[in-house]
């Protein structure tokens, strides 16, 4: 077995095996390379004088020889990808590193190091250390080369139309960004709101010390920034580097490489923006609302003006809008005006606005909406219809989708008259009023909200998704349902009332004044249609109130939606083969003769339940029954079925005493068992209920 060479002593250039050199001693101020090679040459002797346990040095000497080409030719590809990178940044780290080893404390570090290596396990520790040093160095580079862009990530423009079912656009989302503006292309009052909104104090003196670089490094690793005063460090710009250029979501957690990216990206705008630089970018880089980035986008979208014409009260309400960008500002108004308030507070705090020109300005925007605000944006019905359709629109969003819906704009119209000229008779002061009508499917025509927004609960959910008809996609059709399944009678008359509710609760934002409350639900032919008022006003004497707000709409309906002609039913049922009396019907019994009356209403109804009917245009209740739907209902439709009917009225606006020939139609339900006598019912019916009860007929079975 040969021997590796190794020079152990001067002018020897082999091992004598019979006789070993014996290392020399332990030389504390000999170099690091020469005591390896003495330990390296005492531990070869050692295992030379084994024989067998030389080769297997030399094998796994071998072996890791080729491990470590295998290692390299899988890493040079990584390594390469890697370099562009780190030479992009490595011009800027050289000059810091070259002042930084030239500092006296540079030199001292070095002595300490070559110290703690001279003590027991100070090899092990010293190189821990710097393993750690090296890795953390490492890891700043990488978070330094992968810093986002200073004009942050640019989205691709996209736009979602909804629509009412004629067609007509009623509102407008998706996504758009505005044009990069200098500061002096925004109007100083637009400056001013929206420092008063993210930092009042931006404007103060700052040093990027070694005390202001502490305090922005210890705010990147906060998960909140203070509101309050300065404390060493810039909150906008902060702000700007976290919310819109790293993308960071309030609420939840921050990784540490985002942390230390904002604490470097926030010292870079600092020590070389100025502050016009800063709140230009933060400007330009802020969200208005879901999908409307820059102000340049929000004053032309939301206002219809150049940035440089916003006035006080249009900057307040836009920088209120950056407080909570994720409100919809054609829905939120309510909520975005009281946040304008606060930010006129901060103006006048600042000394930019007289107490005078506040006063002005926020009586302006008490009346300020977007362009295109309409009842039907501010019920949040839009935006319900847009979520349900999401799932349709597939998981790469659309340039261009349109969405249309169930909404009649003639009668959201009339809905918007009748609140109005219903909060007009109240007197408007503190009164709210709102409106809701649905379709026999459950599916909304009209919408008014009183309040708040509708949420986001199952029954609005519900009621978004019946109200669905056409969905297209990039001028495709993704959707079309043209009929849909009606809903049952007190299935629907419970989810009216529970979105109703929904929208008569007060914003979070208004002081709801302690009144009383009212609503009201009634069906107008086939259409369901809830009523809400509060205030003084929502007392229902005296013909005000939510039934008043309800016999208003219901008139306006009769005027344009006339039931059909009697000489139209009679043709229809000649056409075919059949006349209103030879109609065929079921086995219902008739109590007996009755004398014709009068009419005052005439023609063929349509059966909403066993107590309701369709007539002439307008809704009438039978007198002195209780209705009853489901089966009893088809059953009392097919009696009916073309069969002309005699009403006459009975009392209040909508009840009738009906007659289908010489039968009492009150009497005829009540006798076969389809409904229940009211209370204060005249005997005749009371008996006939009774016999009913009696025979165990309909419903008493």
């Amino acid at each position: 077995m040969v021997a590796e060479p190794m020079t152990t002593q001067p002018g020897r250039d082999w091992l004598d095996l019979s006789s070993p050199p014996q290392p020399p001693p332990e030389n504390p101020e000999a170099p690091a390379a020469s005591r390896v090679s003495v330990a390296r040459g005492g531990l070869s002797a050692g295992l030379l004088s084994g024989g067998l346990l030389a080769g297997g040095l030399a094998q796994l000497r071998t072996g890791a020889a080729r491990t470590g080409s295998a290692a390299a030719g899988h890493l040079q590809p990584v390594l390469a990808a890697a370099a562009g990178p780190l030479r992009r940044v490595a011009p800027a780290w050289q000059g810091a590193a070259e002042r930084v080893g030239a500092h006296p404390l540079a030199s001292r570090a070095v002595g300490a190091a070559r110290r703690a290596g001279a003590l027991p396990w100070g090899r092990g520790l010293l190189l821990a250390a710097l393993s750690g040093f090296g890795l953390a160095a490492l890891f700043l580079v990488w978070c330094a080369a992968t810093l986002p862009p200073l004009n942050g990530n640019l989205p691709s423009p996209r736009t979602l139309t909804v629509q009412a079912e004629d067609g007509t656009p009623i509102a407008r989302r998706g996504v758009a960004r505005g044009r990069t503006l200098p500061l002096q292309s925004v109007s100083p009052a637009m400056v001013q709101a929206f420092l008063a909104a993210q930092d009042p104090w931006f404007e103060d003196g700052y040093r990027l010390d070694a005390t202001g670089i502490a305090a922005v490094i210890g705010r990147a690793f906060r998960d909140t920034i203070s509101d309050g005063p300065r404390s060493g460090g810039p909150r906008l710009t902060q702000r700007l580097v976290r919310r819109d250029l790293i993308g960071a979501v309030p609420g939840q957690p921050r990784s540490l490489a985002d942390r230390v990216r904002e604490a470097m990206l926030v010292l870079w705008l600092s020590a070389r923006e100025s502050d016009a630089q800063i709140l230009a970018r933060g400007l330009d880089l802020a969200r208005f609302g879901p999908g409307l980035t820059g102000i340049d986008a929000a004053a032309r979208t939301l206002f219809d003006k150049n940035a440089a014409s916003l006035g006080p009260a249009e900057a307040a309400y836009l920088a209120g809008l950056t407080l909570s960008p994720d409100m919809q500002p054609d829905r939120d108004v309510t909520e975005i005006r009281a946040l304008g308030h606060a930010v006129l507070d901060g103006m006048m705090m600042r000394g930019k606005l007289t107490a005078g020109e506040a006063g002005e300005a926020g009586r302006a925007l008490d009346g300020l909406g977007p362009v295109g605000t309409t009842p039907v944006t501010r019920s949040g019905f839009p935006d319900l219809a847009l979520a349900e359709a999401g799932a349709r629109l597939g998981p790469e969003p659309p340039r261009e989708a349109v969405l249309r819906t169930t909404l009649d704009r003639d009668l959201q119209a009339m809905a918007e008259t009748a609140v109005e000229r219903r909060l007009d008779a109240a007197g408007r002061g503190g009164t709210r009023s709102g409106l809701l009508v649905l379709g026999p499917d459950g599916s909304v025509h009209a919408v008014v909200a009183g309040g708040a927004p509708l949420s986001h609960t199952p029954e609005a959910r519900r009621a978004a998704a019946a109200s669905l008809r056409h969905l297209g996609r990039d001028g495709r059709p993704v959707y079309d349902r043209l009929v849909a399944a009606p809903m049952p009678t007190a299935e629907r008359r419970t989810a009216l009332l529970t979105l109703l509710a929904d929208l008569a609760r007060p914003p979070e934002a208004a002081d709801d004044p302690a009144s009383r409350d009212g609503l009201f639900v009634g069906p107008v032919g086939d259409l369901l249609v809830g009523t809400y008022l509060s205030g003084t006003a929502a007392d229902n004497g005296a013909g005000d109130g939510p039934e008043a707000l309800f016999q208003d709409l219901a008139a306006q309906v009769a005027k344009v939606r006339p039931a059909p002609q009697v000489a139209e039913a009679r043709e229809a049922a000649r056409e075919t083969g059949s006349t209103a009396r030879g109609a065929s019907r079921p086995a219902w019994q008739n109590p007996g003769e009755r004398p014709t009356a009068t009419p005052t209403l005439r023609g063929v109804p349509r059966v909403i339940d066993t107590g309701r009917l369709r007539l002439d245009g307008q809704s009438v209740r039978l007198a002195g029954v209780e209705g009853q739907g489901g089966a009893l209902a088809r059953e009392f439709r097919q009696y009916l079925r073309r069969r002309e009917v005699t009403c006459q009225p009975a009392g209040s606006a909508d009840l009738y005493r009906c007659r289908a020939g010489d039968q009492d139609l009150s009497e005829v339900v009540l006798f076969n068992g389809a409904g229940r006598a009211a209370p204060g019912a005249p005997p005749e019916l009371q008996a006939a209920e009774a016999s009913a009860k009696g025979r165990k007929a309909g419903l008493w079975q």
